[in-house]
């Protein structure tokens, strides 16, 4: 139990504000609602995998993370949490560190080409028994080797922003044996040194631009109180969670428990964070690893099963009960006509097709893939639902049929992006998802894609009824006719050498007096022309 709580907060709260006082990241309720995939990106956790124990699942089920896995899932990286052997060396009790079981370890992955760019690996508790300094780990480990430590801090930056990760090295630092008795933890002392503490407080530090900041060890910050067998941090807690709250970090996960578990933790902490934790590569009969996503920082997670495909997972809109429902990191959605939903679908075989529905009783909507990705997408007509909860469904047909949900929120008081306000949401525009500006697409950032001096959504039809709440009716101009329309990717839709805008001129969208009409080829272009046709009389 954390002492004089309200005390702390009161502390680290003033703290912020003197020394961090525009600095703090990750915080809660900064995931959007965004139409494209280009906000997207994923990566692979493994836990528990317990090189050399008995049998050869340990073995068989790391080379195929790191290769066959690693191959069709394409994550932006992969993060082993802990207990990379198993210190027993085939027998049955923890013993000491064998470098036969890490040099197996190494092997492997040197083997698929892991390197400390991409491959992250943190000690647990059966890579530190009888090995106080962490010897074994240092030299044999991707990590450890590359930098010299047993805790590491990383980022992955796009052009929408940083994503900061930490690798915690939650594992006892007084290298003891195994133990039988359940008061010694089993010998499993984890902890938090000051040192480790400090380590992490600088790294924080390092990223207060982080628009996410996620936290990975492997032992949970309390044990089940259900499981006696079951060890956490026992020492540096308190530390850890007053990190956790002055930087606003918004995820830790772990394993160790051989078990997959979303949840949240609330305990003693100012705002509440994901609480995720990873099942076993090496010993357990299922979920044996995770993909974990962030679509417009909207995070997405999933459990899969070594070998079988497809894996699905819904990313957009994000799941309003991951971990807690609702969750304070997810958002609400509006009642439009275009409401993205998008997925990350992996199979080794072709995906034939792809299919969303809404609450389960719905009829079955086709989704199309964005070109070259894994990603797929389908638009959803919300008008006619009610605020409030509903599941979206998305099934694949793949190596065999695979569905995924999720719940989401209507609030109709949100809206969709019309970025240039010209009527047409930033959705319509990308029509392939893919955040560029591809043939036959008007450029969600511009209201006059073809510079003829009409917008593209009066060229296109649009109303004042056709508009969504995201266009400013201050600055858009609707169509008067709709009946008629001209080209927005073609300044001059009729051919006649005068453009749209100029023949339009007030731009309406109506044919008014004193205009001419932009779809029917005006003669006053070109007079050559007629002289020319006068000439062959």
């Amino acid at each position: 139990m954390r002492k004089d709580f309200n005390i702390r907060i009161f502390q680290i709260c003033l703290i912020s504000l003197i020394l961090f006082p525009m600095t703090v990241s990750g915080m809660p309720g900064k995931s959007y609602y965004h139409h494209s995939a280009d906000r997207l990106f994923w990566f692979m956790i493994i836990s528990d995998i317990h090189i050399g124990a008995s049998g050869s699942q340990d073995t068989d089920y790391l080379t195929w993370a790191v290769n066959d896995a690693r191959n069709i899932i394409n994550p932006q990286f992969i993060l082993a949490t802990g207990d990379l052997t198993d210190a027993t060396n085939g027998g049955e009790i923890p013993d000491k560190q064998f470098s036969e079981e890490w040099e197996v370890y190494r092997q492997i992955l040197d083997t698929a080409g892991m390197h400390a760019g991409f491959y992250y690996d943190i000690p647990g508790n059966h890579d530190h028994y009888r090995d106080e300094d962490f010897a074994y780990y240092l030299f044999y480990s991707i990590q450890g080797n590359a930098n010299g430590t047993t805790q590491h801090s990383w980022t992955r930056e796009f052009f929408y922003g940083k994503y900061h990760f930490l690798g915690l090295a939650t594992a006892g630092n007084d290298g003891a044996e195994f133990s039988i008795w359940p008061w010694d933890n089993f010998g499993d002392h984890a902890e938090l040194t000051s040192g480790e503490i400090a380590f992490l407080n600088s790294a924080l530090a390092s990223h207060p631009d982080a628009e996410i900041t996620f936290m990975f060890g492997h032992h949970p910050f309390e044990a089940d109180a259900s499981d006696w067998t079951e060890t956490a941090i026992t020492n540096g807690l308190d530390d850890l969670q007053d990190l956790i709250d002055l930087y606003g970090v918004s995820l830790y996960g772990y394993g160790h428990t051989h078990n997959y578990v979303e949840d949240t933790w609330t305990k003693d902490i100012v705002n509440n964070i994901f609480y995720m934790n990873i099942d076993s590569l090496g010993k357990s009969n299922e979920d044996h690893y995770a993909l974990m996503a962030v679509d417009g920082n909207g995070v997405s997670m999933i459990p899969a099963q070594k070998g079988l495909w497809p894996v699905v997972m819904i990313t957009a809109p994000a799941d309003r009960c991951l971990g807690e429902c609702p969750n304070s990191y997810a958002y609400e959605i509006p009642q439009s006509r275009f409401n993205p939903i998008r997925a990350l679908i992996f199979d080794k075989n072709p995906v034939s097709q792809v299919h969303f529905r809404i609450d389960i009783t719905g009829d079955w909507y086709p989704m199309q893939r964005i070109e070259n990705t894994p990603v797929w997408f389908g638009w959803w007509d919300a008008r006619m639902f009610a605020s409030g909860l509903h599941t979206i469904e998305v099934r694949a047909q793949g190596s065999s049929v695979v569905i995924d949900r999720v719940i989401t929120s209507i609030n109709p008081n949100s809206y969709l992006e019309d970025s240039d306000e010209d009527g047409i949401l930033d959705g319509v525009e990308d029509a392939n998802h893919n955040g560029m500006v591809d043939a036959g697409e008007t450029d969600p950032d511009n209201p006059d894609t073809d510079g003829d001096g009409i917008q593209d959504g009066t060229e296109l039809g649009y109303t004042s009824e056709d508009v969504e709440p995201g266009t400013d009716s201050a600055f858009f101009h609707p169509d008067l006719d709709p009946s008629t329309q001209t080209d927005p990717l073609n300044p001059d839709t009729d051919g006649d050498r005068l453009k749209d805008g100029f023949e339009d001129a007030n731009q309406n969208g109506r044919v008014d007096s004193g205009e001419t009409d932009p779809n029917s080829w005006d003669f006053r272009a070109m007079p050559w022309v007629f002289l020319l046709l006068l000439n062959d009389e």
